[in-house]
């Protein structure tokens, strides 16, 4: 079988190469899927340069997330050969989504939902089901209240953009070009500034009528984080931290969370339990039911075409980015 990887840190175009591999074996609790297709975001370009924390050592799989047939299964494994799922790749263990096959653990594996194509499902774990997970479970994000998303342009601030519409909340979005301002604003935000413009203060002050945000959901870190929080209502606001696409987390200050009453909360997928995954599983399935949210996908690419995937996804490209690997079985 074929997977790209990389046998040392570096930039794309220098060190990613297609590779001949054995068959993943699964061990219990995993799969080997047939890949079908893969999700190419952020993290994947950052692990390759050695700047990912949960790939701290070369060789560098990419592709983190994919939909594929189940075609072995060990023990455990929660869905039977055959099963068209979305889930995690082991790119922790240097066997990323960007391969003919890859193995799955079975606690990020779930079935497709019905009416999403391979190429919205594949990233759908990673951005909607965060998202749903963070807004509501993590932050309680309430009808009415004012949501922020920093980086509103990326497959997981978009989605996060959604949700919130879908949750009933006014949603600010950040974005520093206009292109990713009308895309911030296809998906539903009600306001799109620029942190760094000196307006956007009165622009969310004018919106919130004075009262600042309830929320913010944090994909960017750095200085967006901590411009982020002199806009934050009081007392009771609350902020996820969802990634660090700047390259530098954010860096939380107890003091001041203590002083002004707003908490500081971490957002992944994977940390959740069976009653809230349900829960959000229902919760997403009745808002793309009804038209709610739409999993945007900006570019799609033929697995040969990895490599010009990865530069699209380093030049800031929008929502989500998208690797077929291998048609659906008949």
């Amino acid at each position: 079988m074929k997977r790209w990887q990389a046998a040392e840190f570096g930039d794309v175009e220098q060190v990613l190469r297609l590779e001949d591999v054995p068959l993943p074996v699964p061990g219990p609790g995993e799969a080997r899927v047939r890949v079908l297709a893969a999700s190419v975001a952020l993290p994947d370009l950052m692990m390759l340069r050695g700047e990912y924390p949960l790939v701290p050592a070369p060789p560098v799989s990419p592709g983190q997330e994919v939909v594929g047939i189940v075609e072995n299964a060990g023990d455990g494994f929660p869905y039977a050969p055959g099963s068209r799922i979305v889930g995690g790749a082991h790119f922790d263990r240097g066997m990323g989504g960007l391969a003919e096959y890859t193995l799955a653990p079975g606690w990020s594996a779930m079935p497709v939902m019905e009416g999403l194509s391979d190429e919205q499902a594949v990233g759908f774990v990673g951005s909607f089901h965060v998202a749903h997970i963070g807004l509501h479970h993590r932050a309680g994000l309430r009808t009415g209240e004012v949501l922020l998303v920093l980086g509103g342009a990326g497959r997981t601030g978009s989605a996060a953009i959604q949700v919130g519409k879908a949750l009933g909340a006014t949603v600010i979005a950040t974005a520093r070009s206009e292109e990713k301002a009308r895309f911030c604003e296809a998906q539903g935000a009600d306001l799109v500034v620029d942190l760094s413009d000196p307006s956007a203060a009165s622009a969310i002050d004018e919106l919130t009528g004075g009262h600042g945000v309830d929320v913010v959901y944090d994909t960017v870190g750095g200085d967006a984080y901590a411009k982020a929080t002199q806009f934050l209502a009081s007392p009771g606001a609350r902020v996820l931290i969802v990634g660090f696409a700047s390259g530098t987390p954010a860096h939380p200050e107890g003091q001041d969370m203590l002083l002004r009453d707003y908490s500081v909360i971490g957002t992944l997928s994977s940390f959740r339990n069976d009653t809230e995954r349900t829960s959000t599983l229902s919760a997403l399935s009745a808002m793309l039911t009804a038209g709610q949210i739409d999993p945007p996908v900006s570019s799609v690419h033929a697995f040969d075409d990895v490599p010009e995937a990865m530069a699209r996804r380093a030049a800031d490209a929008l929502g989500q980015t998208v690797v077929t690997v291998a048609p659906p079985a008949q």
